[in-house]
């Protein structure tokens, strides 16, 4: 059996060793106390741990004691951190302050020496970190004015005169179908591929409109939505800008602003968003002619940039969440039923590098199909959203795969893996079990932590 002495390190600073006769050091919190009137206990404000200044009465001794204290005094005079190792505490890394050194005639072939050391912390300076949610809301903004302005150039060329009307309606049927699958709350206005086609037909700013009017505030912040109700004063067309009572309408239907919810629920939101989109980029060219085709293709693009923008704003909400530390201690079943454990939901990586990748490509094959000035705010939007998702996947769990040599009921296996039970729905959705009492035997894929 070690006793106490067996435990003692040889005390040595920057490799330079010394005897230690005593030390101290402070413990505790720094703290400020508040004290109010008419209050009988005050308020004490942690500030941190308080600084850990080690001090040591050391020495030096032997024959050759002046040639150990110089290359003590040399390892004390070198500037920035060392490390020290301490009798008791063993390893550390600090920084030495008011040292002083003294000899006494008495004390032949000894040199003394009063150690204050500082344990060294990070040196972190303020710098800025940017805002990638934010930057990625703006850009999403530009994207979506930009949509607009494309849709209003190409309805602006169009003779509606030469459209064919039942080619347009067969060639908007995809564009109904999207809004009323992501965009529910223009159903009302577009209830059907007629009343879709006779909007386009007889109101196109109407339809410019309508899609400006569900994205008129971002992350919940009021924000101008740089779409001119009235007449414009440049080339444009009077019958591209909305009527006034139809932007009435479309300012009283509430807005395409995503909330976050969990996870899972904006990631399932983003594919089929980005699928809506690929469908109306892979759609066919339409009949009836030149006119018609243009109509179809202007009314496409635009939903499929708007639904890019609405997945990009699913995307904005999601949040950069710590991963929570490891449990200390696994509560039992039966307390875990009365009082089950409260655990943030943290993204698991590769979920959301997949959602990153999904929504990258959806607006590359965008760029790959726009002018030039479309093109640089879709690529703006494709960095900003590989940054932001970045961040956000950098923050979640790994997954790990497990071998189980019996069926095993989820809870089971969720307790002895974490030591929650509650996390038993987590590894049912990610195997896609049938059954939670019976999991399949062989490899399971679960979160590391």
């Amino acid at each position: 059996m070690s006793t106490w002495r067996d435990q003692l390190h040889r005390a040595s600073f920057r490799g330079v060793p010394f005897h230690v006769d005593s030390d101290s050091m402070p413990a505790g919190r720094r703290t400020q106390t508040h004290e109010y009137p008419q209050r009988d206990k005050p308020l004490v404000e942690d500030l941190g741990r308080v600084t850990r200044e080690i001090k040591l009465a050391a020495f030096v001794i032997g024959e050759d004691c002046y040639f150990q204290r110089d290359n003590l005094l040399n390892a004390l005079d070198k500037p920035g951190a060392g490390e020290l190792v301490h009798p008791w505490y063993g390893r550390l890394t600090v920084t030495a302050t008011d040292c002083s050194v003294s000899h006494e005639r008495r004390e032949g072939g000894m040199v003394r020496f009063d150690l204050v050391f500082v344990e060294d912390g990070e040196k972190g300076f303020p710098a800025g970190v940017p805002n990638t949610a934010r930057q990625l809301e703006d850009s999403s903004e530009s994207l979506l004015e930009s949509a607009i302005a494309r849709y209003k150039a190409a309805m602006a060329v169009v003779n509606r005169a030469r459209l064919a009307v039942v080619a347009l309606q067969n060639g908007v049927a995809g564009v109904q179908m999207a809004i009323a699958s992501e965009l529910r709350q223009l159903t009302g206005l577009v209830s059907s591929v007629e009343a879709l086609a006779d909007m386009l037909i007889n109101a196109p700013g109407n339809f410019a409109a309508m899609i400006r009017g569900q994205f008129a505030s971002v992350g919940g912040s009021s924000r101008s939505s740089g779409y001119r109700w009235g007449p414009s004063s440049g080339g444009e067309s009077v019958s591209l800008e909305a009527d006034p009572e139809f932007a009435r309408t479309v300012a009283a239907l509430p807005e395409a602003a995503p909330e976050f919810a969990s996870f899972a629920e904006s990631g399932r939101a983003i594919t089929g968003q980005v699928e809506q989109a690929r469908q109306l980029a892979n759609a066919p060219t339409p009949a009836g002619g030149a006119d018609t085709a243009a109509v179809v293709t202007a009314a496409r693009e635009l939903v499929r940039d708007a639904l890019i923008v609405l997945a990009v704003r699913e995307a904005v909400a999601m949040p950069v969440v710590q991963a929570p530390e490891p449990l200390t201690g696994f509560a039992t079943l039966e307390q875990q039923v009365v009082a089950p454990i409260q655990r943030p939901e943290v993204p698991v990586t590769a979920d959301v590098v997949a959602l990153r990748d999904t929504l990258s490509d959806a607006l590359w094959l965008a760029a790959l199909a726009s002018p030039v000035e479309h093109v640089e705010r879709l690529e703006v939007v494709r960095n900003q959203v590989r940054a932001h998702l970045t961040e956000v996947a950098r923050a979640g769990v790994r997954l790990a795969e497990v071998t189980t040599r019996e069926s095993l009921p989820a809870v089971v296996l969720a307790y002895q893996r974490y030591g929650d039970a509650t996390r038993a729905e987590e590894i049912v959705m990610r195997n896609k079990v049938q059954h939670p009492g019976f999991l399949p035997v062989g490899a399971l894929t679960i979160a590391r932590e």
